[in-house]
């Protein structure tokens, strides 16, 4: 995909509204060809399994599949697939409880080496992932809404606004979701 300025990316994604709008077979293609990256990341944050995040974007790819026809055009296609992956996370944890895995692999080697391309440290590797899966636990401690909204916020750095719309509720409830959320994670990671 490269490096892309957000003004081609808002290009890209204004073509590709109108494909949608007009009709096009193809489009679905270069929907997923411009926004995998990006909702597997939001996936990954959420599920915190690698698995479960490409189940999750399959899924969420199927539905926009099924849902083109139903696309209005008054939002941009990546606000409109957050949205769906929110909401499919939301109802998957509803129905079925998650078996959550580690980190990926690269969690693991970014922290071994420091990001810096630094000697192997054992102690640091292993203080890193104790870290790490801290906070993992404190995170799978949250309920599924106050984990979307602490995602969306503090990893995707989304204003209260957005993330209302994602949610689908009003900014009052995404407010209270977060600080619960904070509070939560607050308790969960006192040592």
């Amino acid at each position: 995909m490269g490096t892309r300025s957000s003004a081609s990316l808002a290009d890209i994604d204004r073509q590709l509204v109108e494909r949608v709008l007009a009709k096009d077979p193809t489009v679905i293609e270069d929907i997923v060809r411009t926004y995998k990256r990006e909702v597997y990341h939001l996936a990954l944050q959420l599920c915190r399994d690698h698995d479960d995040a490409e189940d999750l974007v399959q899924e969420v790819f199927i539905r926009a599949w099924k849902s083109l026809d139903s696309f209005r055009g008054d939002a941009r296609l990546s606000t409109w697939l957050h949205r769906i992956t929110v909401n499919l996370y939301i109802n998957s944890t509803r129905s079925k409880s998650h078996q959550h895995r580690k980190e990926q692999e690269s969690f693991d080697e970014e922290y071994m080496t420091g990001g810096r391309g630094a000697e192997f440290d054992p102690e640091r590797l292993y203080s890193s992932q104790e870290i790490g899966e801290h906070i993992e636990r404190a995170l799978r401690k949250l309920s599924p809404a106050q984990r979307v909204a602490f995602v969306l916020r503090h990893y995707h750095d989304l204003p209260i606004k957005e993330i209302a719309e994602h949610m689908h509720n009003t900014e009052g409830t995404v407010k209270v979701l977060l600080f619960r959320a904070v509070r939560n994670l607050q308790k969960h990671l006192s040592f």
